[in-house]
């Protein structure tokens, strides 16, 4: 039969529980929010520098258009790359905060079951008997009847 210490050993544990899912949905949303602000800043520079291509009318607009689409695809490359280096950062920051707290949850988990199961080990061969001796009459009683 289970104590009172044990059952609001399993409460906390439980509680704990729920504590962990709850930090590692923040930890998710958090996530979620910077990649979510990083892919909407990347489309917006897209965006404007889509906006920024003219045709050239004549020879010499050809070749200005030309130097200057090849620093705009330089710096679109470069910010790219900013933009793959930030998205790698969440991903590294959030797998980190993730193990940290999964860690954590577990050493948490194994120190109340090391703690219920040692409760379990206190109760000695005879309070078992004496539990089962004291339920014998009821199943004694349901033969008889």
């Amino acid at each position: 039969m289970p104590t009172q210490p044990s059952m609001q050993k399993l409460a906390s544990t439980a509680n704990a529980g729920l504590e962990t899912f709850q930090s590692l949905a923040d930890i998710v949303l958090n996530a979620s929010e910077q990649l979510l602000a990083l892919n909407v800043d990347a489309a917006r520079s897209w965006c404007a520098l889509a906006s920024t291509h003219t045709l050239p009318a004549n020879g010499e607009e050809l070749r200005e258009h030309f130097t200057k689409r090849i620093a705009t695809h330089n710096q679109s490359f470069e910010q790219a790359a900013e933009y793959l280096r930030n998205v790698n950062e969440v991903c590294l920051r959030t797998q980190s905060d993730v193990a940290e707290i999964s860690t954590r949850h577990l050493n948490e988990i194994t120190s109340s079951m090391q703690s219920l199961f040692g409760e379990a080990a206190k109760l000695t061969p005879t309070t078992a008997l004496d539990m089962l001796s004291a339920a014998a009459p009821s199943r004694t009683a349901r033969k008889a009847a």
